[in-house]
């Protein structure tokens, strides 16, 4: 495992020391500019009248998607296991009746 790299990220004007994995440095740095560009975006386009509306904006619109998925990924598990209990109840019935 390699060291940990510290960097700096500005968020919403505030800056944020982090100590990361080299490897995790770009997903960080791309994940603040999409924090920045949606902070940018809500303050543009809605009356909010302070910085910590943005981004509590901006943290719901970036989670939503994520735990849409999670939902998504879930029923469809469900879906998966529910198929399969009626294959195999369907393939057991066919072995008793040989």
């Amino acid at each position: 495992m390699s060291e940990k790299l510290r960097i700096t990220l500005k968020i919403a004007d505030r800056v944020y020391p982090l100590k990361i994995f080299p490897e995790q440095e770009e997903a960080y740095r791309k994940a603040a500019e999409k924090i920045n560009e949606q902070v940018r975006y809500f303050e543009q386009n809605f009356p909010i009248k302070d910085r910590q509306d943005s981004l509590a904006m901006c943290a719901i619109s970036l989670a939503t998607p994520l735990s849409q998925e999670v939902l998504t990924n879930e029923n469809q598990r469900k879906d998966n296991i529910e198929k399969l209990e009626k294959i195999y109840r369907i393939l057991s019935e066919i072995s008793n009746n040989r």
